[in-house]
């Protein structure tokens, strides 16, 4: 029996996040208390005073809850890591059909012109109106889908790497977690930051840079698997 085999650098890799995953969910298992009687209602209204936003959901998760939101944020990075190291010793297709119905290409570009509105409008007005960096996200990657099932995809791979996506991918998730964690120093200690940014202007700022991270993200990953699992085949 060969050992050697199972310890490969993509398997210690695995061993090693599932230790700590399992590492960090076991400890706050055993330490959470029992005591902590919140009143929800009291915290949500008071989030909404201070952050004088209408959407009081994007108050918590962006405004208190952003810890939760940097995991998600890591999460997705680590999802999307995963699809390439799953996929990368696999062969491309040699030939991919799109879809070549004029009328149902006409409805998906028109479909696909509507998702990259409305990540748009999630995106800047989020804070507003239910929405925000994820959902923007998803409906910017669902337009650029749309766009690659209509035989566009040579069209996009050419964008895809001349406008580098991978690397503004990453420097959006650096970005994100550096201003959320400026935004928790700002918290803890107010003297440390002299000039604190208003929530009506983070807020927005951070689902801009979600949305960036969360759209260009799913586009590698779905684009990966169209390549390699094919779409519509021979």
């Amino acid at each position: 029996m060969n050992i050697k085999k199972y310890f490969t650098l993509n398997n210690l890799k695995s061993i090693f996040y599932l230790s700590s995953i399992s590492a960090v969910m076991i400890t706050i298992l055993f330490t959470k208390s029992d005591l902590n009687i919140r009143n929800s209602e009291l915290i949500v209204a008071e989030l909404a005073q201070i952050t004088q936003i209408p959407n009081t959901v994007t108050s918590v998760i962006l405004g208190t809850r952003l810890f939760d939101t940097i995991g998600e944020v890591t999460v997705f990075t680590l999802a999307g890591l995963g699809v390439k190291i799953l996929l990368h010793d696999e062969e491309s297709e040699k030939k991919l059909l799109g879809i070549k119905d004029t009328t149902i290409i006409q409805l998906l570009d028109l479909s696909a012109l509507l998702c990259a509105f409305l990540a748009i409008e999630l995106a800047i007005r989020g804070h507003l109106t239910p929405g925000g960096g994820f959902a923007s996200g998803v409906s910017g990657a669902t337009a650029i889908t749309l766009l690659m099932i209509t035989g566009r995809l040579q069209k996009l791979e050419n964008y895809y790497f001349k406008y580098n996506a991978i690397a503004i991918e990453k420097f959006a998730v650096v970005v994100f977690i550096i201003v959320s964690l400026f935004s928790f120093i700002s918290i803890l200690d107010p003297s440390i930051i002299s000039i604190r940014v208003p929530q009506k202007l983070l807020i927005p700022v951070l689902n801009i840079i979600c949305a960036s991270k969360v759209t260009f993200g799913t586009w590698s990953i779905i684009r990966l698997f169209i390549l390699k699992r094919g779409l519509l085949s021979k």
